[in-house]
């Protein structure tokens, strides 16, 4: 099965992706059993990472609109006194917060050095798929292989009648948009839903009688639906 790269690809998701990758590893090398100095290593690099792309660069980003003001003063602004640019201060490096060891800086090359260990982590003949989706180093399902998402229909008995559990799959995307029309009517929007499955525990349309509730999906991403709907499926529904 193709996958995506496991690696963010926006800056934004990084600061969490290091931070798990950090806390999932100290607990998977329990399994693993790979060196202990390699891992403290790798924890390391992900921690100061997390430390870069997170605290220090949200501090750095805040600075600059100040930067930039201090510097419109001093080419346009007034006064006799001697011009006092402004200091960034930096961040101090987070402590410790077990199981985690406190944030030190690490040499250069970081990233490249958690990348060459999670081939490691990848080759110990203990490592699990289960592992490499806590570590985070397992990416998701390539949609670009499913132009559609998958679904499957399960009928089971709610406080008031039947509910329909729709479980699918988003193939890496971020979410299905979910269609519904039941008792012979015309589709409607049944759901936006982000993660596996939904249920559908709405009561019937008559409380005595069975109805018939069809459903088809199709992805959401970026904040729209995206894509073709798939084939219909439908189940009956039962008082």
């Amino acid at each position: 099965m193709k996958r995506q790269p496991y690696f963010p690809r926006t800056v934004a998701e990084r600061p969490v992706w290091f931070a798990n990758y950090a806390t999932q590893l100290l607990i998977a090398n329990a399994t693993l059993t790979l060196p202990a100095a390699d891992v403290a290593a790798s924890v390391a690099d992900a921690r100061f990472c997390e430390y870069g792309c997170g605290v220090w660069l949200t501090a750095a980003r805040e600075f600059g609109p100040s930067a930039t003001s201090a510097l419109e003063l001093l080419f346009d602004g007034t006064g006799n006194a001697p011009f006092v640019l402004p200091v960034f201060t930096v961040p101090g490096l987070p402590p410790a917060m077990p199981p985690l060891p406190a944030v030190v800086p690490v040499a250069a090359g970081a990233l490249t050095r958690i990348v060459a260990f999670v081939q490691t982590i990848k080759n110990s003949p203990k490592y699990t798929e289960a592992i490499g989706l806590l570590l985070g180093i397992v990416g998701a399902e390539d949609a670009g292989e499913n132009p559609l998402p998958s679904f499957t229909l399960k009928v089971e008995r709610g406080d008031e009648c039947e509910c329909v559990k729709i479980i699918f799959r988003k193939y890496g995307r971020q979410g299905v948009v979910i269609h519904c029309k039941r008792g012979g009517g015309a589709w409607d929007l049944l759901a936006i839903d982000l993660s596996s499955p939904y249920l559908d525990a709405r009561p019937l349309l008559v409380a005595s009688q069975p109805e018939v509730r069809e459903y088809r999906l199709q992805y959401y991403d970026d904040a729209a639906p995206v894509g073709e709907f798939t084939d219909v499926a439908s189940v009956t529904v039962t008082p």
